[in-house]
């Protein structure tokens, strides 16, 4: 089970049930409030040689963007989702190439409002889509920490358009 060695925040996940889960839930762990999850001064300023260390760090923020990208290859769309990055360090990671210093897990606890977009743009298609959700980030590892996977398909199948498929 993943055990950070700190954890990064922004203040506004008190305002979610999710955010207020991990809060607790990491009680004992040192914490670190951040205006956004996506400049961490702290960590821009450390080497890549410090990337697994860095990867020991849980990162709990607001997903701001909700944009759906068009895939025609295996989804309908490439949707940002629950979290973006791992905890693993694998050292063939092309996230740490391309991200850099931001390839390390980022939890969002605004749930219900990107699970709430996948549905109405599925309520608007006649016909049934696919949604990747899983592209950039490592759904499974994130399901022992947040339970998304399983908060997801409950909240999913509740709906007029259960059948979309979302993917990972």
């Amino acid at each position: 089970m993943f055990k950070p060695k700190a954890i990064y925040y922004e203040k506004d996940i008190e305002n979610y049930q999710l955010g207020k889960e991990l809060l607790e839930k990491y009680k004992d762990v040192p914490k670190v409030q951040i205006e956004n999850h996506n400049s961490i001064k702290e960590m821009q300023k450390k080497d890549n040689k410090e990337f697994v260390e860095m990867k020991r760090n849980l990162i709990i923020g607001t997903r701001k963007t909700h944009k759906f990208v068009e895939n025609h290859k295996i989804s309908d769309y490439l949707v940002p989702y629950t979290s973006s990055g791992c905890s693993a360090a694998c050292m063939y990671c092309y996230l740490v190439c391309n991200y850099n210093k931001c390839s390390y897990l980022r939890l969002f606890v605004n749930r219900e409002k990107m699970l709430d977009k996948i549905i109405k743009t599925a309520e608007k298609e006649e016909r049934e889509l696919t949604f990747e959700i899983g592209s950039n980030s490592d759904l499974v590892l994130e399901n022992t920490i947040t339970d998304n996977l399983v908060w997801t398909i409950e909240n999913f199948k509740n709906t007029n358009k259960r059948e979309a498929n979302l993917s990972n």
